[in-house]
């Protein structure tokens, strides 16, 4: 007997309340907003764009010499107006003008902290770290506090490296978003858990280690992350995620795009689920992955926060990109749990102790999530560390990457735990308000924002009859009931309030109305695996909130 399935009426989106354009903080869980951090100080008033490759000037720290850029640092880029301002970087630069009789001179404000780069630097001398980078970024604002490479030539941070088990981050995501019952399944698996081939994709009936969802996470379990894409996410599935959270884009101007190879077979996807292969990122992609752990939105790096002409006038920088909604928060909360037991049970647990075997930053807790994976160009073993902290209230985005070719010390982890330890401590005491303290001198020294060049304003998440075509289904769309909904005759309707990402994956979701209440959960959980065209608004991704009503008859 053929099973019966829903109808669905009405598939054209109708009308949405549009959102309005104020600017909301994310609260912490006392309830006190979450600011990002503020451009810098007050300058003179506007006067004509930003130059033509400021944009893609990379910081001091990990810019190579010999760079390609037109600018270069000014012959007293040391000296003059600004240099000793308190707190952040500040560079002169110069370039030849368009005859070549005379030199362009502009000063440059970056949103670096120069004693927090220092502090990363010493941590990475004394860690005998030859081939290494670290950044560190606001996960709110998106502005990069701290951004070094011990070489920039032979390491440079413009290039993409294997992406290894930092993509098992992405994985859990996906499975919490589309597959949540997979996530409360033990895993089953025979000898090392690292071990992956295609009699890895198969769970033993019997025999060997159980592994649960988050203990697979924390200790990094391949053969239970390449099951869980292969049987529970999908190739499709895994691309969208990687691409929700930033890795198939370039995270900011210089910087390329992730490389993700063609997905064959089930191996294939097994091999990128668990971050064995099949994904190259760079440490700024990276960084950028750690901060959507905050509060599920995936925020544009930057570390220009002011340019000043020769005369001292204030030049307008691009406008900021509003932070893009890809997770629900909640879900970003689950994640940040899970990822503790990294930092505390997993991996990276004996970077986070101290010599006694207590936490090495205290009541500081922090999510993370380790990688490790031999590669080429520079060859050796990359080890990956990124993390968010405090894990409770988030404030700081790190990623930190090193190449051990046999002479380093330290490992990632090892690394970012140290960085992380002069942040939050001191001599006597490791605290979340050391870094509070730090901002607000930051918030001091930055009372005023610097003009921005003009541009369209987002107000949010774009009414469906604003955007450039009507949003089609592209994925999902039929649901075969559970038999405990199939016992009766059944008519109603449940009208949803989508809201999409740019990928046109449903982000959010509130029942508008309904008759029929015993469905309401069943269908969110359908309805949130859906995905739709990628909405537009004068041609350019844009969010988008819609109203759904979906009618339901079952004989």
């Amino acid at each position: 007997m053929r099973r019966p399935r829903w109808t669905c009426i009405g598939w054209k989106l109708l009308l949405a309340t549009a959102l309005t354009g104020a600017a909301v903080a994310e609260p912490t869980p006392e309830g006190e907003a979450q600011a990002a951090l503020p451009p810098v100080s007050a300058h003179p008033p506007l006067v004509s764009p930003m130059p033509a490759g400021i944009a893609e000037l990379l910081p001091p720290g990990v810019r190579p010499a010999g760079s390609p850029s037109d600018w270069v640092p000014a012959t007293d880029a040391a000296a003059g107006d600004g240099s000793d301002a308190p707190g952040w970087l500040v560079e002169r630069v110069e370039r030849a003008t368009p005859s070549g009789d005379a030199r362009e001179r502009i000063q440059v404000e970056y949103t670096i902290d120069r004693e927090l780069e220092v502090s990363v630097r010493e941590v990475l001398r004394r860690g005998g770290v030859q081939l290494g980078s670290v950044v560190l970024m606001d996960p709110v604002s998106g502005a990069v506090l701290a951004y070094v490479s011990t070489d920039p030539i032979a390491f440079p941070v413009t290039r993409t490296y294997p992406t290894a088990s930092l993509a098992k981050v992405v994985t859990a995501a996906a499975v919490l978003r589309r597959a949540p019952a997979a996530a409360g399944r033990d895993c089953r698996y025979l000898g090392s858990p690292y071990t992956l081939g295609p009699a890895e994709l198969v769970a033993p009936s019997r025999g060997g280690s159980v592994d649960p969802f988050w203990r697979a996470l924390a200790n990094s379990n391949n053969q239970c992350f390449a099951r869980l894409a292969v049987g529970d996410v999908g190739a499709e599935a895994m691309l969208s995620e990687m691409a929700s959270v930033g890795l198939l884009e370039a995270p900011a101007p210089g910087h390329p795009a992730g490389l993700f190879a063609p997905v064959r077979d089930a191996l294939d996807l097994g091999r990128l689920g668990s971050g064995l292969a099949g994904s190259f990122i760079s440490p700024l992609a990276a960084v950028r992955l750690a901060a959507v752990l905050a509060h599920g939105e995936l925020v544009r790096p930057h570390w220009i926060a002011h340019v000043q002409d020769a005369e001292g006038r204030s030049l307008a920088l691009p406008a900021p990109e509003a932070p893009q909604r890809v997770w629900l928060p909640e879900l970003a909360d689950q994640l940040r749990e899970l990822l503790v037991g990294v930092t505390t049970q997993g991996t990276a647990r004996s970077a986070f102790l101290d010599a006694r075997g207590a936490p090495l930053l205290g009541p500081v807790r922090v999510a993370g999530k380790t990688g490790t994976l031999s590669g080429e160009n520079p060859a050796g073993v990359y080890q990956w560390f990124i993390g968010i902290a405090p894990a409770d209230a988030p404030r700081l985005a790190i990623s930190a990457l090193v190449v051990d070719g046999g002479r380093g010390r330290h490992s990632a982890s090892q690394i970012a735990a140290e960085v992380l330890h002069e942040i939050f401590c001191d001599s006597e005491v490791c605290a979340p308000e050391r870094l509070e303290a730090r901002m607000a001198a930051w918030v001091q020294a930055r009372p005023d924002p610097a003009p921005a060049a003009e541009a369209p304003l987002e107000d949010g998440p774009v009414d469906a009859a604003e955007l450039d075509e009507m949003l089609r289904l592209v994925a999902g769309g039929e649901v075969d009931f559970p038999r405990r909904l199939r016992r009766n005759r059944v008519r109603g309707q449940i009208v949803f309030e989508l809201e999409l990402n740019r990928a046109g994956e449903v982000v959010a979701l509130r029942v508008d109305s309904s008759n029929l209440p015993a469905f309401e959960k069943f269908v969110s959980q359908q309805v949130r695996s859906w995905k739709f065209t990628p909405p537009t608004r004068d041609g350019r991704p844009v969010e988008a909130r819609a109203r759904l009503p979906i009618s339901i008859t079952l004989n």
